[in-house]
């Protein structure tokens, strides 16, 4: 065997298998061994190797991945194994020489999430290292190899000592606070000083006063942060699954000094001011605009998408814009060439390089950092206008594809809100800059976007539905306060003062945008007092949901809500037929929602048994999993004040498991409804009829009652041989979810009915 390739790190480390690289990972000479695992698959990711198996005898070896190595230089004492594995997979790395099997350490288990394990090399010379993986449960396991490589202990440490260091004065750069002049921004992007004092005033109107106080508490915090100790090759990062174990722990620059900039400027005061352009310098400071060496690897073409690259261009524009005038004519310069050098020449590589963007959200998103760098750019280099209007025409192309006929998109309302919150800020600058109206710049479908907010928003104002990758439940960003603002007679103006700022505990989006600033710029002063916006009935026949809210004389209400998708849907979840139940504004039988992408529960959670769904099962236990959506799995039907129809034809996403298969809601009554099943299996299977709840039901044979707020809902199953349940996994806020099970042992062909009562009290 020919030498081993590295791929260099740093100056003391080195990858020797990228298995994060598919260009590269697919070259390699891994071997797979079997062991006990049944429906064990290796597949390419384009993040990471992925090693998944429906099940395995507890204790046993359920796989083992071997790669042969030749050559690892001398100067290299370490090996550094980089994977993902669940916390019940317990890994064993081995290495060979001279035909013998040696163990690099204790075994150790998966952690959820990204581990880097650091061995000594031991004799040499190595021709092969391997893991063996054992499970200590049955559940399915879904891992990812990241990459194997070799390090220089001693050089590792020496190299992270040697990091520069720096004072927080940024003399030559920033102009000391004592002679700064009268605000006076470079061109206006959102607002221009003029504007400042009609912003005062807005600190003190009705629900932006809760607003501002928060934003004021958020940027005063900041203080407390010397943004220089986080200075280093790469930018911080919260998202834990690209950057190094040692670059753990350090928040991103994104969020922070916007917010101390925008606070300073309204109140006045340089020291947050001045606190603000010491972030940005270390933004400008910081060699590489990415996460981690991984997109910097000397010899591999992976990358993550430009996504740090959008936010740091973003939060620099803004600033330099803000804050001119505190700066010098050196830091002027500076800062131009490295928004492009590390911000804009890097998302104009993705936007060529990557096709798939422009159907997506991060197509439009990524166009806002080159429409606000562009803007900023045009005013010192005239030639940037062609790259501004070519920005806005990739914009423009991505949102026509984004937006759906209907109004949605699908991948939800949390996805939805945080594309609008990126897009609309992007053409706000360009709409102030050309001096036209920004609605224009919008996709003609943009006209029915209200109806899908509306449909996929939950009973209470201001949060959302979480199906699909929703990782909170309530609408994020700025998006709906802007959209109340330019469209005030559409349904964002009746729930906007519910999407303000509220005091939370930090959350896996804030890593992606700054909440709160926008909305306070240009989000309406008068807001109404916020109401729930659900429709009566609705049916979205792109975007593929269907929603009823009914009330009874009373006025408590009944929502159901039908799950389907698109072709080729994104941020979705192998759900598809899924029915939600809101008792007011209660979520009952409930949709999960997702966990942060770095935590590997994320991978569970698209489960479709982890859904209100029916699922076939194996007989040593495995639920089945729908197929993805190639074709488009739409909901249809009819409904009113009283009554509800609504039916999913689901044999494409059961093909190769059922020949046939629909499920149907029914209701006459406002208080009670029945869901049906049909099909027809390729094999006698047993069946689950799967519900997800916050707390557990009274079983009585073969009916079930669950107690909630104001409400008792009762469940029939007739047809079931057995009803159970457990605590199973987690919802997106990581609290245990239980799961209960209607059960027949088996079928062949099935028709099941099974009845709900809801009943206040």
């Amino acid at each position: 065997m020919s030498q081993t390739q590295l791929f260099e790190l740093t100056p003391a480390e080195s990858m020797f298998a990228p298995f994060n690289d598919p260009a590269v990972a697919e070259q390699l000479p891994l071997r797979l061994e079997p062991g006990a695992a049944a429906g064990l698959h290796l597949d390419y990711g384009w993040d990471g190797t992925k090693i998944s198996w429906d099940t395995a005898p507890a204790e046993n070896m359920a796989a083992r991945a071997e790669l042969a190595v030749a050559g690892l230089p001398e100067r290299f004492d370490q090996f550094v194994f980089c994977h993902v594995a669940p916390r019940h997979v317990t890994l064993a790395f081995e290495a060979r020489s001279q035909g013998r099997w040696s163990a690099l350490g204790e075994p150790v288990a998966g952690r959820g999430r990204r581990d880097e394990v650091t061995r000594p090399i031991g004799a040499r010379p190595v021709d092969a290292v391997r893991v063996t993986l054992t499970s200590q449960g049955t559940d399915p396991v879904h891992l990812s190899l990241q990459w194997w490589g070799v390090a220089r202990a001693a050089l590792v440490a020496e190299l992270e000592a040697a990091r520069p260091r720096y004072d927080g004065r940024w003399e030559g750069l920033i102009l000391p606070p004592e002679e700064w002049p009268e605000p006076k921004l470079a061109c206006g992007l959102l607002f221009r000083e003029s504007d400042l004092p009609a912003l005062r005033q807005k600190r003190s109107a009705p629900y932006w006063d809760r607003h501002w106080e928060i934003l004021e508490e958020q940027a005063r915090s900041y203080l407390a942060r010397r943004p220089e100790d986080d200075l280093d090759s790469f930018l911080p990062q919260t998202d834990q699954r690209y950057i190094r174990a040692r670059e753990s722990g350090r928040a991103t620059y994104f969020a922070e000094p916007v917010i101390l900039g925008f606070v300073g400027l309204v109140t006045g005061d340089r020291a947050l001011g001045f606190h603000a352009l010491r972030y940005l310098m270390s933004m400008l400071h910081t060699t590489w605009w990415t996460q981690s060496a991984e997109s910097r690897a000397r010899g591999s073409i992976w990358d993550q998408r430009c996504f740090n690259e959008e936010q740091a261009t973003t939060a620099a524009a803004l600033l330099l814009d803000w804050y001119d005038f505190a700066l010098t004519p050196r830091a002027r310069v500076f800062a131009q060439q490295v928004l492009w050098d590390k911000g804009v020449a890097v998302i104009e590589r993705d936007m060529l390089k990557w096709d798939y963007v422009f159907t997506m959200n991060q197509g439009p998103w990524f166009c806002r950092a080159r429409l606000l760098a562009g803007l900023y750019l045009e005013s010192v280099w005239p030639r940037m206008r062609p790259h501004t209007e070519l920005a806005l025409a990739d914009l423009q192309a991505g949102m026509a594809n984004y937006v759906l006929p209907d109004g949605g998109t699908d991948e939800g309302l949390g996805y939805f809100s945080l594309t609008l919150h990126a897009v609309l800020t992007g053409l706000l600058a360009y709409a102030r800059a050309r001096g036209g109206d920004v609605r224009p710049l919008l996709p003609p479908a943009f006209a029915q976007t209200g109806g899908f907010v509306a449909a996929l928003s939950a009973m209470d104002p201001g949060r959302v539905v979480t199906e699909g990758d929703n990782t909170i439940d309530v609408a994020v960003g700025d998006t709906i306060p802007l959209l109340a603002a330019m469209f005030p007679d559409q349904v964002y103006a009746r729930v906007a003062a519910a999407c303000l700022l509220r005091r939370r505990p930090p959350g896996y989006y804030d890593q992606y945008f700054v909440e709160g600033v926008f909305s306070f710029i240009a989000g309406p002063t008068q807001l109404a007092a916020p109401e729930a916006i659900v429709p009566t009935f609705a049916v979205l026949p792109h975007t593929g949901h269907l929603t009823s809210r009914r009330a009874t004389a009373a006025g408590r209400t009944v929502r159901l809500h039908v799950v389907g998708a698109k072709a080729k849907a994104s941020h979705t979840h192998f759900d598809k037929g899924a029915f939600l139940l809101e008792l007011d504004r209660n979520p009952v039988l409930l949709d999960r929602g997702q966990v942060r992408y770095d935590d590997l529960r994320a991978q569970d959670l698209k489960r479709t048994e982890l859904h209100n769904t029916l699922t076939p099962v194996t007989p040593d236990g495995v639920y089945l999993n729908q197929a993805p959506v190639i074709e488009a799995v739409i909901p249809a039907g009819e409904g009113d004040t009283r009554r509800l129809r609504a039916r999913v034809d689901l044999a494409h996403v059961w093909r190769g498991v059922m020949a046939a298969c629909s499920r149907e809601l029914m209701a006459d009554t406002i208080e009670a409804f029945q869901v049906r099943d049909r099909g027809e299996l390729l094999a006698p299977s047993a069946l689950a009829f799967n519900l997800q709840t916050r707390v557990p039901w009274e079983i009585r044979g073969r009916e079930a009652v669950l107690r909630v707020e104001g409400w008792e809902l009762t469940l029939r199953a007739p047809w079931a041989d057995e009803i159970v349940q457990r605590e199973h996994s987690i919802d997106f806020r990581l609290e245990p979810i239980w799961h209960l099970e209607c059960r027949l042992k088996s079928a062949r062909a099935f028709d099941l009915t099974t009845s709900f009562v809801c009943t206040p009290r």
